[in-house]
């Protein structure tokens, strides 16, 4: 098992941090001992599908996610073992256009 994946953002739920086309490197190692932090951008596994969203609240072993975009879909919160990861490179494919 690699420590490091990559993926690809296909949504908007994270913008203007994150971008439909945009790659995330994500440390898997991040949270083997640990749980998340506030703030935090990790990935996690939701019905079949990998999401990327900010940690907003850890309580206990509940971790509670949001999109930084005002209309992504709020998800109620989720369990460490469906963390696939932190979020520690982002990459863009487009040019910055000022």
């Amino acid at each position: 098992m690699l420590p490091v994946s990559r993926f690809r953002i296909e949504d908007k739920s994270m913008e203007p941090f994150l971008k439909s086309g945009d790659y995330v490197f994500v440390n898997k190692l991040a949270y083997v001992l640990k749980m998340p932090d506030e703030g935090d951008v990790i990935v996690f596994k939701n019905s079949n599908k990998f999401l990327v969203k900010r940690v907003t609240k850890v309580y206990y072993d509940k971790i509670f996610v949001e999109g930084d975009n005002i209309l992504s879909k709020k998800i109620k919160s989720i369990n460490k073992n469906s963390v696939v990861g932190k979020v520690i490179l982002k990459i863009s494919d487009r040019p910055n256009v000022k």
